[in-house]
């Protein structure tokens, strides 16, 4: 039996069931098909260990940056569906290898003054860059819950306005925009902490070397804006959790292990899916990919239905352009981990535990070395890391004792020797680099690890990119994925982009989702 609805979305990550949301709060009959076992795709978790059932892990995103600065939350009554959240004290910060640490906080007096232990002249610089950075913030998350081709211009004029009386902050947002994050770093700051500290972090967004790269140092405002950065309870899968039993609560259907084959096309419309068992759906009104474009406009679709300007398009479409992206290593273990010299350095300062803060590490020089390797397929034996105690934050994670802790490095996205071969390397480059600040690692229970390559077979992230097309300056608004490929609508009527290849990009927010479902009701 052929099955019908209104509306099929394929893929279950956060912006299908946001689009899912969206269209069975308007009355309509909606069927959500995501591919795997569990909802949520890059920003899922849950106890993927098999020998540790407890234990919560999270393989793509752990924090809210983004969702909770917007009306999506309340919008979506996330909170009556279970959703909560906590605003984390000191969310980001750097580790040296002779333990050395600098926080982030929230407050933005107490950063000041972390910085300035590492340099006054640095802290200085903080601090003018924060009005240009919190005003770029403050652009972005006005623009996210809007169709990029109606942008509010009431909005947008008030924000200009703020930014009109002062030509050091209109000097600072210029300087931002036209930068790559290194130059931007290296201009800016002179303390190596702080240099390699922001360019990480910059580099987890977008190509840090690419210009106009510079914006995607807006995390450090982020940081210091209400309600700041935020760590869900029980992992993300706590917010699939309640957007999914908000669209079940208004009788959207959701199917997992349902892999979608392709997009049924007639006369140019778009009237459904084909699974990959044979079985077809039927789309009444319309069908939304949550997917990569790169997916959504190539295997989906039978050859011949895109014309070879838009298939051209689709196949320059820049994800992990300089061949940066990440690889995974999620932990399970019986006991707890600690940063021992970290700790112990820590408390000549204030005490603070920083197994609640998310560390990375490495010089401004090993960053830039791992950058150039990994242009050309190789890496660091020591990588710079990225290292969270999730359960440090969330005791919900684990049983009590015990942690889960969550691994990332920037690596190639196409090694030199391919991952067949390079992924052991990887994994034991990336736990080196860890144990020099990291230890307790003898009570592990099991783990995940997950590269590139396995993002892109159980995700279909384009070499590896979690943002499915680089955030690019021009690669943002209607001009996201490609111009003329903006605005949600494909050249197939009926058939609608829905996830972090369009408008307003990666990251957690639920917007493209939303939007997307948005402009499919105006249109149906």
């Amino acid at each position: 039996m052929i099955a019908d609805f209104d509306y099929v979305v394929i893929g279950g990550g956060h912006n299908g069931l946001s689009a899912a949301c969206t269209l069975s709060d308007a009355g309509h009959s909606v069927v959500v098909l995501e591919q795997r076992p569990h909802l949520g795709g890059l920003a899922n978790s849950g106890p993927f260990v098999d020998a540790a059932p407890h234990h919560i892990l999270s393989t793509g995103a752990m924090d809210d940056m983004f969702m909770s600065c917007t009306s999506i939350i309340s919008d979506l009554a996330l909170h009556r569906y279970g959703y909560s959240g906590t605003p984390l004290e000191a969310p980001y910060g750097w580790i040296g290898e002779d333990g050395a640490t600098l926080l982030l906080f929230q407050d933005l007096d107490r950063t000041l003054a972390e910085v300035r232990r590492y340099s006054a002249k640095d802290a200085r610089a903080y601090a003018d860059l924060q009005p240009a950075l919190s005003w770029i913030f403050e652009a972005l998350t006005t623009v996210m819950p809007h169709h990029p081709a109606h942008l509010p211009k009431k909005e947008l004029g008030k924000l200009l306005l703020k930014l009109a009386p002062s030509r050091s902050v209109r000097r600072r947002v210029g300087q931002v925009m036209s930068s790559n994050l290194v130059d931007l770093m290296a201009d800016t700051f002179e303390s190596d902490q702080m240099r390699s500290l922001g360019t990480y972090w910059g580099s987890m967004i977008g190509p840090i070397d690419h210009d106009g790269g510079g914006f995607y140092s807006v995390g450090l405002a982020a940081v210091h804006r209400k309600p700041g950065v935020i760590r869900p309870h029980g992992g993300m899968g706590g917010i699939m959790k309640a957007m999914a039993d908000y669209a079940i609560d208004r009788d959207a259907e959701i199917r997992t292990e349902a892999p979608v084959e392709r997009v049924l096309v007639s006369g140019n419309r778009a009237t459904g899916v084909r699974l990959a068992d044979g079985s077809e759906i039927n789309a009444r009104r319309a069908v939304l990919a949550a997917l990569p474009p790169q997916t959504a406009y190539g295997s989906l679709l039978e050859a011949g239905v895109l014309d070879s300007a838009t298939r051209a398009k689709v196949a320059m479409l820049p994800a992990s352009g300089n061949n940066s992206a990440t690889f995974k290593i999620d932990v399970a273990l019986s006991g707890s981990v600690g940063y021992t010299l970290g700790a112990q350095k820590r408390r000549q300062i204030d005490d603070f535990d920083i197994r609640k803060t998310a560390l990375m590490t490495g010089t401004f020089d090993n960053q830039l070395r791992q950058l150039q390797l990994i242009r050309v397929g190789d890496s660091l034996p020591n990588p710079p890391v990225y290292m969270a105690v999730l359960t440090s934050n969330d005791a919900s994670l684990a049983p009590d004792g015990q942690d889960v802790v969550y691994l990332a490095s920037n690596v190639p996205a196409q090694p030199r020797d391919g991952w067949d071969k390079a992924k052991a390397w990887f994994s034991e480059a990336i736990m080196g680099s860890v144990g020099v600040h990291l230890e307790g690692f003898e009570t592990e229970i099991g783990r995940i690890e997950t590269s590139p390559a396995d993002f892109g077979e159980q995700f279909a992230t384009p070499n590896g990119s979690y943002f499915h097309v680089d955030m690019t300056p021009l690669r943002l608004a209607m001009n996201r994925p490609a111009s003329g490929l903006g605005g949600y609508r494909s050249p197939v009527d009926g058939y609608y982009l829905a996830a972090a290849g369009s408008h307003p990009g990666g990251g957690v927010s639920g917007w493209p989702g939303r939007l997307a479902a948005q402009t499919a009701l105006g249109e149906g």
